[in-house]
């Protein structure tokens, strides 16, 4: 539901920036995780991840775009930005492994602002994101296009 501080595709400016939140990682919720989705043995034995090249119980990269993609959802639900869906996402890129114990957090950049192809009730907003763990480390960076609701069809 629109509120008079709802942000519209309208209201977003090319290099607005937003820190979310953290989120600590545990193992519970790697091995869930991985049980589910993604049953490697440096996800789910801590004796198979410490021999492995990681050296360590690591997440998933698949869940830590998971957990990349809550902490985003949340700032942008703080900010009001009335977020309809994920359109793509061009390029991914993992840079080092997120362990039980680590903290992430992420840095988004507006990078880029289009009209939707056939959408006219919403426009693109390419978004440059960044995550870091709690040493300041960049684990993964990605590009990501979000359609985000236009002013015009909003309830203002």
């Amino acid at each position: 539901m629109a509120t008079p501080s709802t942000l519209y595709w309208e209201d977003i400016d090319i290099g607005q920036e937003l820190e979310t939140g953290l989120l600590d990682i545990d193992a519970p919720g790697i091995r869930g995780f991985a049980e589910k989705f993604d049953p490697q043995p440096y996800h789910l034995d801590r004796d198979a991840a410490e021999a492995s090249l990681f050296g360590g119980l690591c997440a998933s990269g698949w869940h830590v775009s998971a957990m990349m993609m809550k902490l985003v959802s949340e700032e942008l639900i703080k900010e009001n930005i009335a977020l309809i869906g994920s359109k793509k996402v061009p390029w991914l890129e993992w840079y080092r492994p997120v362990f039980e114990g680590d903290t992430i957090s992420a840095h988004v950049t507006i990078a880029d602002k289009s009209a939707a192809d056939g959408e006219a009730d919403c426009g693109l907003i390419g978004f440059d994101i960044e995550v870091h763990n709690q040493k300041g480390k960049k684990v993964m960076a990605l590009s990501a296009y979000l359609m985000i609701q236009k002013k015009e069809v909003g309830h203002v």
